[in-house]
């Protein structure tokens, strides 16, 4: 239902971006999915959008052999890359695709488990 989806996504940002950041949840549209949202967390003094979410269409279900009023489901879409633009303040997606050993070192080198 929309609670786990709910629960599960905050869960997740709080376990990425720490216990305090505050996550919002914006209606939106999706193509398979309804409700559809977009998710933002406050983080470092802004509202940053991370994720797009939705419970998956009934529709959609049905197309793949179940009967939606036994199924459910949800879906989540984003990007690593966007979470590690976020956290390490990098300003341009491409540097993450450059292949600059200078660049990737400091994250071999700064890496911190949160687990």
């Amino acid at each position: 239902n929309l609670g786990n989806l709910k629960g599960t996504i905050t869960h997740f940002l709080k376990r990425m971006f720490g216990e305090e950041v505050e996550v919002r949840y914006r209606g939106s549209f999706f193509p398979f999915t309804e409700p559809s949202m977009e998710v933002d967390v406050f983080f470092r003094g802004k509202w940053l959008e991370v994720l797009g979410c939705g419970m998956v269409d009934p529709a959609v279900l049905e197309k793949a052999g179940l009967d939606p009023d036994e199924w459910q489901g949800f879906a989540a879409g984003f990007g690593v890359e966007r979470f590690a633009m976020v956290i390490h303040e990098i300003p341009d997606i491409r540097e993450l695709y450059k292949s600059d050993a200078r660049f990737l070192k400091q994250f071999v080198d700064g890496y911190e488990s949160r687990a």
